[in-house]
């Protein structure tokens, strides 16, 4: 049986701020785990309209701050979406990115006193609007900044701990590159942190743009391993793609480039073309492969079945959670996997 899909389809209500803990009324019915959902690229309206049509859902990411050069923090906080995950029983945690700039990360976070006034900017914020979280998700950062980093988020924690308001960090899947995995420290990440989230995809990105799944399920089971030999698993949260990819190989030249799609675009793209899926024994997903103007296209389904071997993962290694990357991607039966 899948914990995480045991339980109820409300989700809980924030506890007091004091406890620093995740949602915890519902634990006698799903284990206490987190179901984490990110916004991205949208509005609050947009948000809210995704999020409702998820309700296994307990907390919601939406991506609010960023590093700012002048400013050190850019914010686009809206009041009413916290007032309406409160009310619907859901954590808010917002996503806090570097936008990828390595460059302005370690202008930033190399510099204790603006590392000092981006962490009080933060508390001020969070704490004035009754914020339960934050989600760090700094990617492509220099190695030489490996160790300033676990600072940067030992710190953050000791000050935003005292109001009860939990830090998650997302790392990827440990892979060869020195920027997108060396820099990460994940076992001191892991002890300054509540939750390390790892980022379970780009498989087919991480090294070099190979043809392949997003996320083939040996690849994401192996990262969950290694990754527990350094973060405790109660401390672990496994997310999980809502898009994948279509590697279109031009048949006479033989070079490929590859193109996003979200879980629906890719269900239009096989129910439009009537094309037939074929399980993938090697990544635990359907594939499906056609030709069409001298282009031959290959993708890597992801879908309830696939989402399920990837949800049963979090009960064999006895994880914290799963989250979705990201909301408003998915076909609703994806939602299924989850609940059954």
């Amino acid at each position: 049986m899948i914990l995480l899909t045991s339980c109820r389809t409300a989700a809980p209500t924030p506890p007091p701020k004091e406890s620093a803990q995740p949602p915890e009324q519902e634990t006698a019915h799903c284990s206490n785990r987190i179901i984490l959902g990110w916004n991205a690229f949208g509005t609050t309206e947009k948000y809210v309209a995704q999020n409702n049509k998820a309700p296994l859902v307990n907390v919601v990411s939406p991506s609010w701050f960023r590093l700012h050069e002048k400013d050190l923090l850019h914010s686009s906080l809206d009041p009413s979406y916290i007032h309406w995950a409160h009310q619907s029983g859901r954590h808010v945690w917002p996503l806090f990115g570097n936008r990828f700039d390595s460059s302005l990360t370690h202008k930033i976070l190399s510099n204790k006193k603006k590392r000092e006034q981006l962490i009080q900017q933060l508390r001020n914020l969070l704490v004035k609007n009754d914020i339960d979280g934050i989600n760090v998700d700094f990617e492509n950062i220099d190695i030489q900044d490996k160790e300033v980093y676990v600072s940067f988020i030992r710190e953050l924690h000791a000050a935003l701990h005292p109001h009860g308001i939990l830090v998650s960090v997302d790392v990827s899947r440990e892979n060869p590159d020195p920027f997108w995995s060396g820099s990460f420290d994940r076992r001191e990440l892991g002890k300054a942190a509540d939750y390390i989230i790892m980022m379970g995809y780009d498989e087919d990105l991480s090294e070099g743009g190979k043809i392949g799944s997003v996320a083939s399920l040996p690849w994401v089971e192996q990262g969950v391993q290694l990754l527990l030999k350094e973060v405790p698993a109660r401390k672990v949260i496994l997310a999980v793609p809502f898009y994948t990819r279509d590697w279109v190989t031009n048949l006479h030249t033989k070079k490929s480039e590859q193109m996003e799609l979200t879980l629906v675009e890719a269900k239009k793209i096989i129910e439009g073309k009537g094309l037939k899926k074929a399980w993938d024994t090697n990544s635990k997903q359907y594939r499906v492969e056609y030709t069409e103007d001298e282009k031959k296209h290959q993708i890597w389904v992801e879908d309830e079945k696939s989402m399920k071997e990837r949800l049963e993962l979090v009960d064999r290694y006895k994880l914290r959670g799963a989250a979705v990357w990201f909301m408003g991607q998915e076909p609703p039966e994806i939602w299924d996997a989850f609940r059954k």
